[in-house]
């Protein structure tokens, strides 16, 4: 954990102001729900070194031992009066991929909604969890995982996953990886709530690796052909009919 003893976020950047850094936890977003609930203000980071119940979406478990990877969930309160939790999760995948590339010798893409892949494997994951106030969002946490320094991946992801040291072929620093994600956290998120998903659409687009290609998703089959305004994946079946599809895995 020494590598992130100390960080300090990037200069102009709002996010991980406070960062609180855990030796263990169970779970980063557990911790930051707390912390939100009891009034931490925007940006606030909870960052661990290790995770015994990190997850991920679907309620999957999310592998989190010490000293490899990175582990974070972001306090978001900005502009939730416009911005719906879901387009802010795309959003995120968005920066967080345009994050990575700066350390990937070919560029990352995003699996709708916000998985972010290197050629066919996962390299991170984000889980945005929604607190309310009625109706009205409070606060989203935006939970992280991004795979850094594993040089082998565990068995049973061997296949699926990656980290930036294998497709590297060097350990490129936690602490720089954290701060780069932060910047496009906050450069991408700010400009999604200041100016709409319209701001930000083409670029998720032309990084979905799954527009073009032939996709499953619950009882939709088809090619998937865009993002609509709305973040839905746009799918058009066998019988030409175009589905718009606003959650789910795809298969």
């Amino acid at each position: 954990m020494d590598d992130l003893l100390g960080f300090v976020s990037p200069p102009g950047c709002r996010l991980g102001r406070p960062l609180i850094l855990k030796a263990l936890t169970g779970s980063t977003n557990d911790d930051a729900r707390a912390l939100a609930n009891a009034g931490a203000g925007h940006g606030t980071v909870v960052l661990a070194d290790a995770q015994t119940a990190g997850r991920g979406r679907l309620g999957r478990a999310w592998s989190s031992p010490a000293g490899e990877n990175l582990y974070l969930s972001v306090v978001w309160r900005a502009g939730l009066d416009a911005i719906e939790p879901p387009l802010l999760a795309l959003g995120a995948g968005l920066a967080v991929s345009e994050a990575l590339d700066g350390f990937t010798p070919t560029p990352t893409a995003v699996k709708w909604p916000n998985d972010v892949r290197h050629r066919g494997r996962k390299l991170a994951g984000l889980l945005a969890e929604a607190i309310y106030r009625g109706t009205q969002p409070s606060a989203v946490i935006l939970g992280l995982g991004v795979n850094v320094r594993g040089a082998v991946m565990p068995e049973a992801i061997a296949e699926i996953a990656t980290s930036l040291r294998i497709v590297r072929g060097d350990d490129p620093g936690r602490a720089a990886v954290l701060s780069s994600l932060l910047e496009h956290l906050d450069a991408t998120l700010g400009r999604l709530c200041a100016e709409g998903f319209v701001a930000i659409r083409q670029r998720l687009i032309e990084r979905c690796e799954n527009i073009g290609a032939r996709v499953s998703i619950g009882e939709v089959s088809g090619v998937a052909i865009d993002i609509d305004p709305t973040g839905a994946l746009r799918v058009r079946d066998d019988q030409g009919v175009v589905h718009a599809v606003r959650a789910g895995e795809i298969r």
